[in-house]
């Protein structure tokens, strides 16, 4: 398969066929040769190997890294009371979560008493979330949709977390993103937005990253587009027996920009901060928690 095209799990080539049925797959086709003495052939066959296809938005490998990482699990507790220090919140608000995933923060919130929303593109990843809400014998609403279209609220608390905002090309849509929560937005809601520090990726930039989680190995190859404040990542993720690949662009932000936006948004004012503990946003903090309130 390192032959005719197929060079680093990359399809350089690639055809399209049908099939008698609604199921689409991916088929790579390999040549099998068995040489013999003075280069002989002895045996030759195409070898074809089929997959079912996998839309993107629904695949499960790039999160299964942060599954499975049992710190990421014992800091939610952590994270969700300064969720309610930052926010001045408390139970029973009505909150929605966007980009949930699996539903650490919504779930945490629940047992806690507030009433959850959690919002994902991902059919997939919504099925997790649900499953382990109704293990933990808690009521959510659980809403597959598009950022830039909410449910209906109103909403006392919208979070969007872990970098969730930055993946569209266009400018346009990522501002639409931030257009759209005052309109769910109680009055005097407030919104919790948290995202990689984009003035400090740039200045420290790293073009290849290697970390570990279990038996996990991840790699990360990025480009920088400085002008344009966007990286494009390429991360690969290998366990034993089995790799996958991913590839994404992020916008990068810094605490003036994200400020600008939430103030085109419709937001009355805006407090930026460095870390969860609420400590001052610095040169050297790598990510940017802005909590923006809507008029009351």
């Amino acid at each position: 398969f390192l032959a005719q095209g197929f060079l680093y799990h990359d399809l350089s080539r690639a055809c399209f066929a049908q099939t008698s049925d609604a199921v689409r797959r991916v088929i790579l086709l390999g040549r099998l040769s068995l040489y013999g003495p003075g280069a002989a052939r002895l045996h030759e066959e195409i070898i074809p190997v089929t997959a079912r296809w996998v839309e993107p938005q629904i695949r499960k490998e790039p999160l299964t890294l942060y599954a499975r990482d049992a710190e990421t699990r014992e800091r939610t507790p952590a994270e969700v009371d300064w969720i309610e220090r930052l926010c001045a919140v408390r139970p029973p608000a009505r909150v929605l979560d966007e980009a949930c995933g699996q539903g650490r923060h919504a779930i945490e919130l629940a047992r806690r008493g507030y009433v959850v929303t959690g919002l994902d593109l991902s059919e997939f990843l919504l099925g997790v979330a649900e499953e382990r809400g109704r293990a933990a014998g808690l009521a959510i609403r659980w809403v597959q949709a598009d950022m830039r279209r909410p449910p209906q609220g109103p909403f006392d608390l919208v979070l969007n977390l872990f970098t969730a905002l930055g993946y569209f090309d266009d400018d346009r849509q990522n501002q639409a993103v931030l257009d759209a929560i005052p309109r769910v937005l109680a009055p005097g809601g407030r919104l919790l937005l948290e995202v990689l520090n984009g003035d400090w990726r740039v200045r420290e930039f790293e073009p290849r990253e290697w970390f570990s989680v279990g038996k996990v190995a991840v790699v990360e190859e990025r480009a920088l587009d400085a002008s344009g404040r966007r990286m494009r990542v390429r991360r690969t993720i290998e366990r034993p027996g089995e790799w996958h690949e991913a590839t994404h662009v992020l916008r990068l932000y810094g605490a003036a920009e994200l400020e600008g936006m939430l103030e085109a948004a419709g937001f009355r004012r805006t407090a930026i901060y460095g870390d969860w503990d609420g400590s001052p946003l610095t040169a050297h903090s790598t990510r940017i928690l802005a909590v923006a309130q809507r008029d009351g």
